[in-house]
């Protein structure tokens, strides 16, 4: 008899795990959500961290093969200008719609090395992409997320991209940039 009441009572235990359904007191408030729902994050937080990224500067070092044996070395360095000349327009600023925000641009100090000799020290801005933006990004966005692509051997250039964006909006485009040996700066849509 005991084992037949053991057997039940394990039987039950492992069923309530397998259970999906779940009774809630009406107290309790429904924070569950289907896969299919979109997360809004809290846009005041959001806030606060980008003004905090002003003094983070973002720092990437890289190493590539280059022509014949070459040694390249990619570094990189992120970081806010503090010029307070990006002003987004209240209809991009989710959290208050009544006021503009005050912002700054950034931009990506690139140094190329080698085999330990400089090849190119570039700094990019918002300003090598204009050409390829639409006006409101022209206005209202700055670089975000710059990131090495890798070393192209056939047309001796250097791959980058970037996003060009509204801070804390969703709105921006990709960009990808490319730099040759004597300097010489492409830049495009990414595909």
């Amino acid at each position: 008899m005991q084992k037949v009441i053991l057997f039940f009572l394990s039987s039950m235990t492992l069923l309530s795990c397998w259970q999906t359904a779940v009774k809630k007191s009406p107290e309790t408030k429904d924070t569950s959500f289907s896969s299919d729902e979109e997360i809004t994050p809290d846009i005041n937080q959001l806030r606060k961290e980008y003004i905090l990224s002003y003094n983070k500067p973002v720092e990437f070092e890289n190493e590539s093969k280059g022509k014949s044996g070459e040694k390249i070395r990619i570094i990189g360095k992120y970081y806010c200008l503090f010029d307070s000349t990006v002003i987004v327009p209240p209809k991009y600023n989710y959290d208050d719609k009544t006021k503009s925000f005050i912002t700054h641009n950034f931009a990506e100090d690139i140094l190329i090395t080698s085999n330990g000799d400089t090849v190119i020290k570039q700094t990019i801005t918002k300003d090598d992409f204009y050409s390829k933006l639409p006006a409101y990004l022209q206005a209202y966005a700055v670089i975000f997320e710059p990131k090495f692509e890798g070393y192209d051997n056939s047309n001796d250039e250097f791959n980058f991209s970037f996003s060009i964006s509204i801070p804390l909006t969703d709105i921006g485009q990709e960009m990808d940039l490319h730099i040759k040996r004597n300097g010489q700066i492409t830049t495009n849509v990414k595909k």
